[in-house]
């Protein structure tokens, strides 16, 4: 795969591990329970996290991350690693330039490390993957929410165990509002709605079970169950009126195409760096790994008692699974829907590549190391004591990704976003198309 060049104007020491491939030891795959018919449950809503003390500026918050029961497969009950032992993890709810504190006490057997996936954060606060917090023990992270409104996600990013945590349960929703997002007339309160998809494999005793071989080390782990907010394939009753929803792919390593089954086109209206300049209307978007998406749909074109799916058209992970969820239009709105998605969003300015001072190129693949293909960055392994890049605040830089790895990979820089320059692929190559943004 050919160059992916990209500029960004802000960066703090990043360092790059490959995403949720990394564990232990892990578990001996069983015969996977078969699969039970979609659109049997519905979808579940995670709650908001209230804070436990509020004061002028801050709101502090508490989360346990420990052993969790819960009802994912009918009738079947599964351990999961939760915050405050739940799957998906409590949504928090921050307002630009109002900070929010939360403290995580480890309640589990293994070291955990928590990032704010897309924030832009201090770095005590960013959870690097040997920032632990052991078993017992508790560690507060400051987030001044000083960025535009976006979905941010938060989950697990312990050394060598992100895949394993994640997928045992470690992840929930962070959504930042600010001003300027709250005077759009988007849909908002109950009609702005937050989707988890991720696949997992359980067995017959409805344990998950996450299988760690040389094999999945290099191409992640594809689960033979689709969930959504933790449940399997669900349904959701929806009003004859327009509603946001805000989807993330927290998969350990699948990609998905999402349409609908109808044909009609997903509106966009923001990207993980948040709104974009204007929507855009797509009949498929693609989201790979640690992404999230903002659309719009508008029930309120389809007469009561349709019903109307949620595809994945993506056919690269294996087993395929083609449907997502399922909206089923069942009532008229209970008040004259005044929202509408406007034709301009979030003014944007386009850096200009003259602007850039320096030229940096990453290439990553797969390299024999001590007899095992592992995922190296410039021929390097991830080490924490080396520096490969250390931009200046304020400046511009354009980065150029080289990806020979021979699959898919996203890349995720911490604590700031880009500006996608351009795209090039090799003959027969398959590549997703980025969206650009600060």
């Amino acid at each position: 795969m050919t160059p992916h060049q990209l500029f960004l104007r802000l960066a703090l020491l990043v360092s790059f591990t490959a995403p949720c491939l990394a564990g232990d030891d892990g578990a001996t795959i069983q015969t996977p329970i078969p699969p039970n018919a979609p659109f049997q449950v519905p979808l579940p809503i995670p709650p908001t996290l209230q804070p436990t003390s509020s004061d002028e500026t801050t709101d502090y918050y508490d989360v346990t991350m420990q052993v969790g029961q819960v009802e994912i497969l009918p009738g079947k009950l599964t351990t999961i690693w939760g915050y405050n032992g739940r799957y998906p993890g409590p949504t928090i709810v921050a307002h630009r330039g109002r900070r929010a504190i939360v403290r995580q006490t480890n309640n589990l057997p293994e070291s955990m490390s928590v990032h704010l996936h897309g924030g832009h954060t201090p770095p005590e606060s960013d959870g690097l993957p040997l920032d632990l917090i052991g078993p017992g023990a508790m560690k507060t992270y400051t987030y001044p929410n000083n960025q535009e409104a976006a979905t941010l996600w938060y989950h697990d990013h312990a050394v060598d165990a992100t895949g394993r945590h994640a997928y045992m349960g470690l992840a929930g929703f962070y959504i930042l509002h600010d001003e300027y997002e709250e005077s759009l007339p988007l849909p908002r309160g109950e009609n702005d709605v937050a989707l988890a998809v991720q696949d997992r494999i359980f067995d017959y005793s409805g344990a998950l079970v996450y299988p760690l071989t040389d094999t999945t080390i290099r191409t992640g782990v594809y689960g033979d169950r689709l969930l959504v907010n933790g449940a399997p394939q669900p349904y959701f009753q929806v009003a004859r009126q327009k509603m946001r929803f805000r989807i993330l792919n927290g998969s350990n390593t699948r990609q998905y195409i999402f349409a609908l089954s109808n044909g009609d086109p997903l509106v966009q209206i923001a990207t993980d760096g948040g709104l974009l300049s204007a929507p855009v209307s797509r009949p498929s978007i693609t989201v790979t790994s640690g992404e999230r998406i903002e659309v719009v749909i508008d029930f309120a074109q389809y007469p009561l008692g349709t019903s109307v799916i949620l595809k994945n058209l993506d056919t690269s992970g294996t087993p395929v699974i083609a449907d997502v969820m399922r909206f089923d239009v069942v009532r008229e709105a209970d008040s004259v829907d005044e929202s509408y998605v406007p034709k301009k969003l979030r003014p944007m300015k386009q850096i200009s590549p003259k602007e850039a001072t320096v030229n940096r190129t990453f290439t990553l693949q797969q390299t024999l190391y001590k007899g095992r293909q592992l995922w190296t960055i410039n021929g390097q392994l991830y080490d924490p004591m080396r520096v490969d890049a250390a931009p200046k605040l304020n400046e511009t830089e354009i980065w150029t990704f080289v990806n020979n790895s021979g699959q898919t990979h996203p890349m995720h820089i911490h604590d700031i976003h880009w500006q996608i320059l351009g795209e090039w692929r090799a003959a027969g190559a398959r590549r997703r198309r980025l969206e650009g943004y600060v």
